[in-house]
C-alpha cells in the first residue's frame, strides 16, 4: 500500500507517494516518479535536483538562456558541471563541452520531444586544448536535453560529479548504461505544470485607480519579478504586485491612463500597433504629431472595458493564463484630462500639452510627483501648456527605479485624474 508524506524542496511543499517500483514527487512546477536508488537533493531556486552516488539529474522548469539558442552554451545549462569543467579546463570560455566531445553528440530518445543529448571525450580534438583520460579510452562527462514544454521552456541535464577526467565513466560500460537507464525511466513519467496559474479575480469589475486582487499560485517565482499585464496593452507602465508570501494572491492597482503614440496619416494606434482608421472614427483623443519627431507619445484615461490579464514572471517568458478583468467608468470629476503629451521620455524644459475638462482660465496648477506649477492659464479652459519642470522630479516614481510619476491638474474645481509621465 502506497505511503504519502511530506517534505520541502526548495521552500515549496512537495508530496511523494513510495512504491516497490518507485516514489511519486509532485510539487507546483512538476511531477515525475523517482526510482529507488535516487534522492532528492536539495535546489536554491524551482530547480529538481535527483542525485544518485556521483550523478545528478538536475530538472529546471523554468529556463532562460542567454544565448539566443535553445538550450544556450552548454556550461550555462549546466552552471559549474565538474567534469565539463574538467575536461574543457584548457578551453576558453564559455565552452559549450562540443569542442572536447565527438560531434554531433549521440542522442538518446526517451519519449516523443524527449531525449538526451550525450557528450563523450573524443581525443581527435586534443590540439583544441581539451583534456582527456590518460587510458585512453572515451568517457563520457556530461548530457542535456532542453525544449519547449507544454507549459515553459525547460531543460533537464545529467550531471557526473568529478573533476578529475579519469574517473569520468567509460562510454558503454554496465554502469552508464543503467544510469541512463534510469534517466530514461524517470523522464517519461515527467509531467510539466503551469508554473503560474490564475484561478479568480476580486472584484471581477472595478474603476481606474481601485484595488484588484488575484488568486491563484506561483506568483512568487524565486529569481523573477512578478507583473500584472494587460493582454491589449503589455507595456503600459504598472507598479509591481505586492504579493502574499505564499505565493497564492496578489493585489494591484487598475491603471488610471494608458500610453498611445501618433501614427502616419491614415492610420490610429489600436492595441500598441498602428492600423487603419476606421469608418466614422472621431479623432479628438488620438495622439497628435509634433514636429521635428518622428513618433510622439501620448497619455490619455484608461479606457472602460473587458480586458483579459495575466500574470507573468519576467524574463522568463513565462506567463498564467489569461483571465477577464472589466474596467468600469470611474466616477464624474469636474476637472478631467484626456490627453496629455509628450508623456514618455520627456526631457526637463520640454513643451507639454494637456487637453481636458474643468480648467479655469488662469490658475490652474500641474502636479507632476513632487513638482508643482501654479498659475497656468486655459484660455479656452480645455488647453494647458507648460514646460517640463527643471530639475527633474525625485523620490515619488511608481514604479521603482524608472523615473514614471503620476501627473495631474488641480484648481478651485478639483483635481483631476493622473496621466502617468517618463523622464528620459
Amino acid at each position: 500500500m502506497p505511503i504519502t508524506v511530506l517534505l520541502i524542496s526548495a521552500g515549496v511543499f512537495a508530496a511523494q507517494s513510495s512504491s516497490s517500483t518507485g516514489r511519486r514527487f509532485e510539487n507546483q512546477y512538476l511531477t515525475i516518479t523517482i526510482l529507488p536508488a535516487w534522492t532528492v537533493g536539495s535546489s536554491v531556486d524551482q530547480r529538481l535536483n535527483l542525485i544518485q552516488d556521483k550523478y545528478l539529474l538536475s530538472i529546471n522548469p523554468i529556463f532562460t538562456h542567454a544565448s539566443g539558442v535553445t538550450g544556450g552554451r552548454f556550461s550555462e545549462i549546466v552552471g559549474g558541471m565538474p567534469s565539463v569543467e574538467g575536461v574543457t579546463a584548457n578551453v576558453d570560455q564559455p565552452a559549450g563541452g562540443f569542442e572536447c566531445a565527438q560531434w554531433p553528440p549521440e542522442e538518446m530518445i526517451v519519449a516523443k520531444g524527449i531525449s538526451l543529448r550525450n557528450l563523450y571525450t573524443d581525443r581527435s580534438k586534443a590540439e583544441n586544448g581539451c583534456k582527456f583520460p590518460s587510458s585512453g579510452q572515451p568517457a563520457w562527462f556530461g548530457s542535456y536535453f532542453s525544449g519547449q514544454g507544454s507549459e515553459s521552456e525547460y531543460v533537464i541535464t545529467l550531471a557526473y560529479n568529478t573533476a578529475d577526467v579519469n574517473t569520468l565513466p567509460q562510454k558503454g560500460s554496465p554502469e552508464l548504461r543503467q544510469i541512463f537507464s534510469d534517466v530514461a525511466t524517470m523522464q517519461k513519467s515527467l509531467s510539466l505544470k503551469p508554473p503560474i496559474v490564475i484561478s479568480s479575480v476580486y472584484p471581477q469589475s472595478a474603476p481606474p485607480g481601485a484595488t484588484v486582487t488575484i488568486y491563484g499560485s506561483g506568483f512568487n517565482l524565486p529569481n523573477y519579478s512578478t507583473a500584472v499585464r494587460f493582454r491589449d496593452f503589455p507595456n503600459n507602465p504598472m507598479p509591481a504586485p505586492i504579493i502574499a508570501a505564499d505565493g497564492k494572491s496578489l493585489t494591484f492597482q487598475v491603471p488610471t491612463s494608458r500610453d498611445t503614440i501618433s501614427c502616419q496619416a491614415g492610420y490610429i494606434e489600436v492595441r500598441e500597433n498602428c492600423v487603419p482608421v476606421p469608418m466614422n472614427h472621431v479623432d479628438i483623443n488620438d495622439c497628435p504629431h509634433l514636429s521635428g519627431v518622428s513618433s510622439n507619445f501620448c497619455g490619455m484615461p484608461m479606457p472602460p472595458a473587458t480586458y483579459e490579464i495575466w500574470v507573468t514572471a519576467e524574463g522568463s517568458g513565462v506567463c498564467s493564463n489569461l483571465v477577464p478583468l472589466t474596467v468600469t467608468e470611474p466616477k464624474p470629476n469636474p476637472v478631467s484630462i484626456s490627453l496629455i503629451y509628450p508623456n514618455y521620455l520627456v526631457s526637463a524644459g520640454d513643451t507639454i500639452t494637456v487637453r481636458g475638462t474643468g480648467f479655469t482660465p488662469s490658475d490652474n496648477t500641474m502636479k507632476i510627483g513632487t513638482a508643482v506649477i501654479n498659475h497656468i492659464p486655459s484660455p479656452d479652459r480645455k488647453t494647458i501648456t507648460f514646460q517640463a519642470p527643471v530639475p527633474v522630479p525625485a523620490g515619488t516614481s511608481f514604479i521603482r527605479g524608472i523615473r514614471i510619476y503620476k501627473a495631474s491638474v488641480s484648481n478651485a474645481n478639483g483635481e483631476s485624474n493622473s496621466i502617468s509621465f517618463d523622464y528620459r
